[in-house]
């Protein structure tokens, strides 16, 4: 009698172990997408997009020219001009206002190659084309110079490199808005190095800013509650946890205040492109 009790608890055992498994469906888990399962609970990166749906994430995009699903990719079009105000719009402009900032040192002079330049912004014509369905590339490729992903409001987002390709000092922090931005000397592009200012005191500390090249995206500096630092994150910058947008867990990257900021080593996965 104690074999045959033996035996079916190994039996019952191993149909629970089964169920377990057999529960862990994978397919598409964005509701948002036109082959959406409620079932799978884990996504197998299927996940396709009608004619005027966004996958989740990207109906956080404004102040920009288009937005819209292509295939396999997103595709966002930018003038790359700030909805705040910042000290390098032209004086006559809307969104002109003086600096207003802590930093003493600033201002909207740089150096470029020992030649004073004094650049305001201009606006660009941009267009990122971004995986959907991201998934880590092991080769992590480096982030180039320019940009390397676009937040939330349309301004690119830069690497933790000045055109050198040198870690940012006080050269470029003196040289930064009361926003945290500001126009490449070169070509008037304004953009993002660090944890962009108005974004985060607009929308949280733990909200969604923006997304790299590679389709995943960047959050504020905390995350469920806690501040991130560097010892937090990857060599890229990223962890996988659950945030808002996606309760399940997704990988992204989160700004913190040290270097390298927003980015790390590289991409997380694969990056697309931009023009």
């Amino acid at each position: 009698m104690k074999f045959k009790l033996f035996n079916y608890s190994i039996l019952l055992s191993g149909l629970v172990l089964f169920t377990a498994t057999s529960c862990k469906k994978e397919g598409c888990t964005d509701a948002n997408a036109s082959n959406y399962s409620e079932k799978a609970k884990e996504d197998d990166g299927s996940c396709t997009y009608d004619a005027g749906s966004l996958p989740t994430g990207y109906d956080k995009f404004y102040n920009i020219t288009d937005i819209y699903v292509d295939g396999g990719n997103i595709i966002i079009k930018t003038t790359d001009e700030p909805d705040h105000v910042s000290p390098f719009y032209p004086t006559g402009h809307a969104l002109y206002a003086p600096y207003d900032g802590t930093n003493t040192n600033f201002s909207t002079e740089i150096s470029l190659m020992g030649q004073a330049e004094d650049p305001d912004i201009q606006a660009q014509n941009i267009t990122f084309t971004v995986p959907v369905n991201a998934a880590e590339n092991s080769s992590h490729e480096a982030t180039g110079g320019g940009p390397i992903g676009v937040a939330i409001n349309g301004v690119v987002f830069y690497s933790q490199y000045n055109g050198a390709q040198q870690l940012l000092d006080d050269l470029e922090f003196d040289n930064t808005d009361q926003y945290s931005g500001h126009p490449s000397p070169t070509n008037g592009q304004y953009h993002y190095h660090i944890e962009p200012a108005w974004l985060t005191s607009q929308n949280g500390d733990d909200a969604l800013i923006g997304v790299l090249l590679d389709g995943f995206f960047v959050y504020g500096p905390k995350c469920n509650g806690v501040t991130m630092t560097n010892s937090d994150l990857d060599a890229y910058h990223g962890h996988n946890s659950a945030t808002s947008d996606f309760p399940d867990g997704v990988y992204h990257y989160h700004c913190t205040d040290d270097a390298p900021w927003i980015n790390g080593d590289g991409y997380w996965g694969t990056p697309g492109t931009v023009n």
